[in-house]
């Protein structure tokens, strides 16, 4: 129905556009709680979506100046605005937007049930005198124009008083899955449906003349916001059911993660004790192995000596330290990979020396470690021939530490579904439950046959 704002009194017109910009800063306010807009985002981040909102102010008053009731046409200005944003921005975040979207949809029409009831009995105890006076006019007018600026104040009022309670029980954002984000809605979409039958069945056009429901059913006036209240309660229990359980797979992966930290350091240890047991046996063996040299070369049999020289130096080899890392555990974490993609074809190379200073546990980076090294020497060993590197860089700032692994990939292998995968994914979780304990950071990014891996740690100096 198109909008004609001729016939609208100057306070009926500002009632409108007070109203119009509340609503859009509850609905960012709202969608903040389950997608995070402002906090924690770079201050670039914040700009886009403070020019997105005044975006949606903008486009909503010129939807309003063409169309009074404009659905679904506002729909898509509401709506249709923040999901092109989110698709384009935040698109890991979709469920969570839709959703966020779908909830002040319902909200802002199970308000209308309330304002519908209020304003009808404030509207006929305002217009109750109207056959004793004179100018009829004006006195509708005037009635009519607070009527407007009331009933804005009292959408406004119970829209906050609606999401208030949201906005306390959701306390963090918190990952949603698909199949959540549509248990989540039934109610949202309940609420939707039923609002807009009792809109369309409000006032009935009969041969007789238009009939209102509201006159004719007077019950309703109660009976359709508790109906709404209901609505509203029962989303907010799946709200609240849905939190405590992101909350109890929050603390079942912490604990996973933790055994898995402590299975980690243990191989960390049976490593390092492997690794000092071969050298301990090559210093005993030394011994052994220079009387034998000396008998050789006494015999004068160069060539034999040649060979056993040789083996030797193989021998060495195996516990040769290629990369000092400043500390003997990630010493061995980097030098047992190292051997590990030299055994494999791999490429080797790393620029990662440890810091005490740093104020980070070396298990702690042993662990970060062993499971990105893990995961790229099991995505290079399946790679082609020219794919077959893992790259290490680390950077040392003056607040934080960076550590980047690189590792060449086949895009088109199929790994089996299985026990290898599970633990690839919770060896990732593993660092990530670390990296959040330093303020820090994952990024993993894959191109065409580059796999990428990002940890940014914060430094942490007086735990020195």
């Amino acid at each position: 129905m198109l909008s004609n704002i001729t016939d609208m009194s100057i306070y009926q017109i500002i009632a409108e556009l007070i109203e119009i910009p509340c609503r859009i800063v509850f609905l960012f306010v709202l969608w903040n709680r389950f997608v995070p807009l402002f906090f924690g985002e770079s201050k670039t981040e914040k700009k886009k979506v403070l020019v997105l909102a005044m975006v949606v102010i903008v486009t909503e008053v010129l939807r309003w100046c063409v169309f009074t009731d404009g659905f679904p046409i506002w729909m898509l200005t509401l709506c249709g605005i923040p999901l092109l944003y989110a698709y384009l921005y935040k698109r890991e975040k979709m469920p969570e937007t839709i959703f966020s979207l779908i909830l002040f949809v319902n909200l802002r029409y199970l308000s209308f049930f309330a304002v519908n009831s209020i304003m009808n009995a404030v509207s006929k105890r305002m217009m109750s005198g109207i056959e004793m006076t004179e100018d009829v006019e004006s006195f509708v007018s005037y009635r009519v124009d607070i009527l407007s600026l009331l009933s804005e104040g009292i959408y406004i009022v119970i829209l906050l008083i609606e999401i208030l309670p949201i906005i306390w029980f959701v306390k963090r954002p918190e990952k949603m899955r698909w199949m959540e984000l549509c248990y989540l809605s039934v109610m949202n979409i309940a609420g939707i449906i039923l609002t807009r039958i009792m809109m369309g069945i409000a006032v009935l056009d009969t041969a007789d003349g238009s009939i209102i429901l509201l006159d004719e059913k007077p019950q309703l006036l109660w009976l359709l916001p508790l109906v709404a209240i209901l609505l509203y309660f029962g989303e907010l229990s799946a709200i609240l059911i849905w939190q405590r359980y992101c909350e109890f797979r929050r603390r079942s992966e912490l604990h996973l993660a933790r055994s898995l930290e402590e299975e980690a350091i243990r191989r960390r240890l049976d490593d390092t004790e492997h690794y000092y047991e071969q050298v301990r046996k090559v210093r005993h063996e030394m011994a052994n192995h220079m009387t034998n040299i000396r008998g050789l070369a006494e015999q004068g049999l160069n060539e034999e000596l040649c060979r056993y020289i040789t083996d030797i130096d193989d021998t060495i080899r195996s516990v040769e330290m290629r990369y000092n890392t400043g500390d003997p555990v990630t010493d061995v974490v980097m030098n047992d990979r190292y051997r590990k993609a030299e055994e494999r074809g791999i490429t080797f190379s790393s620029n990662f020396v440890y810091k005490g200073s740093w104020g980070i546990p070396v298990y702690d980076l042993s662990i970060v470690l062993s499971n990105i090294l893990d995961n790229a020497l099991k995505a290079a060993e399946a790679a082609s021939a020219e794919l077959k590197y893992i790259n290490i860089k680390m950077a040392d700032k003056k607040n934080v530490i960076l550590l980047v692994c690189e590792n060449g990939f086949d895009p088109s292998e199929k790994v089996l579904k299985g026990a290898d995968d599970i633990w690839h994914g919770i060896g990732l979780k593993n660092v990530e439950d670390i990296a959040e304990r330093y303020s820090g950071t994952v990024n993993v990014k894959k191109s065409d046959s580059v796999y990428r891996i990002s940890i940014l740690l914060k430094k942490c100096p007086s735990v020195t």
